[in-house]
Parts: C-alpha cells; sequence; structure tokens
C-alpha cells in the first residue's frame, strides 16, 4: 500500500507539468486561440476540426489526476476530488455546444475549490500550519473567478478558468508532497 501512496505521490507533483505541455501542445495546434478572448473549452468546439486534442487532453488529464485523488480520499485527505475529476472528464466528453458541457465545467471548479478548503481546515485542525492558508487560498480563487467572470474585464473566460486551475494544481503538488513525506493513517 505505501507503493501506491509513493506512485500517487509522484503522479500529483507532476500533473502540472502534464498540465502545461498538454494545453502548451493544444494551443500549438489552434493558433487563433486567445486567451483574453476565449474560453479553454472553444478549443473542443464542436466547431473545431482539432477539438480531439483538448477534449483528450482533459478526459486523460482526469484519468490521471484520479490516481492521487483516490489514494487522497482513501486517507482522509479529500472529500469530493474524485467527483470533481469525473465532472472534469465529463467537460472532455461534451463539447461547449452541449447542455451537459457547463454544469460539468462549473461542478469541476465549485467541487475541487470546496475539496481543498474543507481538507485545509481539516489539516489546520491536525496541526498542520498550512491548512488554513489552503482554505482561504481556495475560497479568494472561487471568489476571484466569479467576479472576473461576472465584471466580464475579459471577453473570454480562459484567464478566469486557469486562475482555478493553477490554484488545484499547486493543491495536487502540495498533495503529492504530503502523500509522500507525510506518515498517513
Amino acid at each position: 500500500m505505501v507503493a501506491l501512496q509513493r506512485i500517487a505521490s509522484y503522479v500529483a507533483i507532476s500533473l502540472p507539468i502534464i498540465f502545461i505541455v498538454g494545453l502548451a501542445v493544444v494551443i500549438h495546434a489552434n493558433p487563433w486561440f486567445s486567451f483574453t478572448d476565449n474560453a479553454l473549452s472553444d478549443m473542443g468546439s464542436l466547431h473545431n476540426p482539432n477539438r480531439w486534442l483538448f477534449n483528450g487532453l482533459l478526459m486523460i488529464f482526469a484519468v490521471i489526476a484520479m490516481v492521487p485523488s483516490l489514494v487522497a480520499f482513501k486517507h482522509g485527505l479529500s472529500y469530493m476530488m474524485p467527483l470533481a475529476l469525473v465532472f472534469l472528464f465529463l467537460v472532455g466528453v461534451f463539447p461547449e455546444e452541449l447542455p451537459y458541457h457547463r454544469p460539468s465545467a462549473i461542478l469541476f471548479y465549485v467541487l475541487a475549490l470546496a475539496d481543498i478548503a474543507l481538507v485545509g481546515i481539516k489539516l489546520a485542525r491536525r496541526g498542520v500550519s498550512a491548512g488554513y492558508i489552503w482554505s482561504i487560498l481556495a475560497v479568494l480563487t472561487f471568489v476571484l473567478v466569479a467576479y472576473l467572470m461576472s465584471a466580464r474585464i475579459f471577453k473570454g473566460i480562459a484567464i478566469p478558468e486557469l486562475i482555478g486551475a493553477a490554484t488545484i494544481l499547486a493543491w495536487f503538488v502540495y498533495l503529492g508532497i504530503l502523500l509522500r513525506f507525510e506518515t498517513l493513517s
């Protein structure tokens, strides 16, 4: 079981690299994409012949991220992240023109950030000093993303989406460190 925890930690720590490299490949294949004028999901649109790259990235990423998420769940370091990743997978299954896309995307972000906030509180109560910082960061990220989307500062929503993704990816790195170096019961 320790081997699975170790593998999960390495996977969690590698998730930002997987995401950044994957997103770079997708953006390279879609030179029309603009961070300020588009949503990330525009690259997965039914109207885009390269949609399989973006949608495939989301589905593969969700499956890979499920490994540390389930190990974290087993150790009480996750409540909703596995379900959030199911919704991320569904974002890839349902392009933006389909009715299940938007609810899946919203549920991914809400569940993932709520999970970080709740686990952060749990860690803080166990004496882990960074716990409350993660909870506050998750809430601030949610508020900032909601503000940027509602205020329409940008024509598209890719930047708010990436802000949310950055917090979630940073959490996975922290989670990977916890899984690798902490004795978990």
